[in-house]
């Protein structure tokens, strides 16, 4: 008979994830880490790694009762085939690879949120020389982007000159409207990029930072602050990926600021569970600009944990990464 697992973890290759097995004390329940290519379907087992009192145990399965999805983009095929084994409900993050135009129609739509949006938009050739007056400076990002690639800033300087910037920061200045508008529309075609008001952030010694708040389900099923960092970027960066420093947004901000950080993320949070997808787990990116407004400038699907070990806080990371399997515990009780 094949061992029964509650929980399992589903990745993008089957691997031992270390910071688990060194909370396996703190929380007793097997897990069972796998990945698509270890799931046998008709023989109704899964092949992958199983964590059990700290021991890694390797072989085949029974489909665990819960799943905590952590593949990115999240595979489908498999997430859908799951549902109909162990039930839709028992699986959380079946998304991770957010769209950035549904995510900003979803979370415009509230008003706890939508003051705290850049103005978003989905542009065309027609209507950008109208969006570049609008807004002097303007970000195209890719709509399922990750990771700031193929973002670029757009600043207009008159009405026949713009400057380009890469998420680099490198300037190129670009001459007469026939020769940018068609290159922008290149650079970003509008069926895979929206164009989004640009924010200027506020600096902390010449650097500019971003806060990113963890939002998480917890064992009573309920969205809270996981945990909390900021990325301080070199001053010419023109994003906050390419950073020289996470810090604890406490250094930066007042705490004050930072409630209403966790405010702002969890009507977030609410707003995208079950509408867009069943979630658990997503990560809400700010900048604050200069007169101390916060604005989203991304929601993530599938939050990097492994920034937080540089905040070296050990009561954070047991937080981080054991609220997921006690929200499993909750979906266990249902």
């Amino acid at each position: 008979m094949r061992r029964k697992v509650d929980r399992g973890l589903m990745l993008n290759r089957v691997q031992r994830v270390h910071p688990y097995r060194d909370l396996w004390r703190e929380y007793k329940a097997d897990l069972l880490f796998f990945d698509p290519r270890g799931i046998d379907w008709e023989g109704e087992r899964i092949r992958g790694l199983l964590l059990h009192k700290g021991r890694w145990l390797e072989g085949y399965f029974g489909f665990p009762k819960t799943v905590y999805n952590r593949t990115f983009p999240e595979q489908k095929e498999a997430i859908q085939g799951l549902a109909e084994k162990i039930g839709k409900e028992r699986i959380f993050n079946e998304r991770t690879h957010f769209d950035k135009w549904e995510v900003y129609v979803h979370l415009s739509a509230g008003e706890a949120v939508k003051n705290h949006l850049p103005a978003t938009y989905r542009h065309t050739g027609d209507d950008l020389p109208e969006l570049l007056r609008r807004h002097p400076s303007v970000i195209f990002k890719p709509r399922l982007g990750h990771g700031g690639a193929g973002v670029i800033q757009v600043t207009q300087v008159s009405d026949n000159a713009v400057i380009l910037r890469s998420g680099w920061g490198f300037p190129v200045p670009l001459l007469g409207a026939d020769v940018f508008i068609p290159l922008l529309l290149a650079l970003a075609p509008p069926e895979q990029f929206i164009a989004q008001e640009f924010i200027e952030g506020m600096r902390q010694g010449g650097s500019t930072f971003d806060i990113r708040i963890l939002m998480q389900k917890n064992s009573a099923g309920q969205w809270e602050a996981g945990g909390e960092l900021s990325r301080v970027s070199r001053a010419p960066n023109l994003l906050t990926n390419h950073y020289h420093a996470i810090v604890s947004p406490s250094e930066l901000v007042p705490q004050e600021l930072l409630s209403s950080l966790h405010a702002i993320s969890t009507a977030a949070a609410v707003a995208l569970d079950g509408p867009f997808a069943a979630l658990g787990e997503l990560g809400v990116d700010f900048l604050i600009d200069e007169s101390g407004h916060p604005w989203i400038i991304e929601v993530n699907g599938k939050p990097d944990k492994g920034l937080f070990w540089r905040l070296r806080d050990g009561e954070v990371l047991e937080r981080i990464y054991l609220n997921p399997l006690e929200y499993q515990g909750h979906l266990l009780d249902l």
